[in-house]
């Protein structure tokens, strides 16, 4: 069993491999995680905007079904991706023999970020959030009357370098997901934490919450940023 490398009264950080700390995890209500799907194309494997399933396909699908043994059967939550790599995240979560209870990637979400990133002939702008359900799950925590639950979210966050982590992700644009997918005392995961903003959120949001992070460094920053959370809410509650 991994230690911890860091935690509160509501969670826990491990510094280690994703496929390592999800088979000594057990009964999770919900996730938010942004994998390393960058890898997957561009010139890093000489094609240019063709997605590779040399290692991210077969990889990710040991992830997909490391989550869905993990996830309640009422679970849901979100994966980001984008345009090259939706149905790869998709296909990871499929089932090998014919069935009609398994987690499944039921729609896919848009976060236009309200300003223009790199690409030719149109620059990009908009982040994809593939949305997660389990067999059993209700979408008890979603409105889709009045106002309706739209598919997209429209939010400044800025392309480029941010304060703790290269691809970090908006709090608010985290803390609007983890209240579709969880409610208070659920615990949350995040296997590709980054700087740790899913347990800043969840610290907010009194979810307990399991974060695994690969790189030492960014581990560190997470636990940084949520002791800081952590103990600025212990002074307002």
């Amino acid at each position: 069993m991994i230690k911890p490398y860091y935690e509160t009264e509501l969670g826990k950080l491990y510094n280690g491999d994703c496929l390592e700390v999800l088979s000594d995890i057990h009964s999770v209500d919900a996730i938010i995680t942004d994998p390393p799907f960058a890898f997957t194309g561009g010139i890093s494997n000489g094609r240019s905007a063709c997605t590779s399933d040399q290692f991210f396909g077969y990889w990710w699908k040991a992830v997909a079904t490391q989550i869905s043994e993990i996830l309640t059967p009422e679970a849901s939550g979100f994966i980001w991706c984008d345009w090259k790599t939706a149905k790869l995240i998709a296909n990871g979560f499929e089932p090998t023999t014919q069935t009609h209870n398994y987690f499944r990637i039921s729609q896919m979400l848009h976060h236009f970020r309200e300003m223009s990133g790199m690409g030719s002939p149109f620059r990009s702008s908009v982040d994809m959030i593939a949305y997660l359900r389990g067999p059993k799950h209700k979408d008890t925590t979603l409105i889709n009357k009045n106002p309706a639950t739209l598919n997209h979210i429209s939010e400044y966050w800025y392309y480029g370098k941010h304060d703790y982590h290269p691809a970090e992700k908006s709090p608010s644009i985290c803390e609007k997901l983890m209240k579709w997918c969880s409610k208070e005392d659920d615990t949350v995961i995040d296997i590709f934490s980054g700087s740790g903003v899913v347990g800043v959120v969840a610290e907010r949001l009194k979810r307990k919450w399991i974060l695994c992070e690969k790189v030492e460094q960014y581990a560190e920053i997470a636990a940084k940023r949520i002791e800081t959370e952590a103990s600025q809410l212990k002074l307002f509650r």
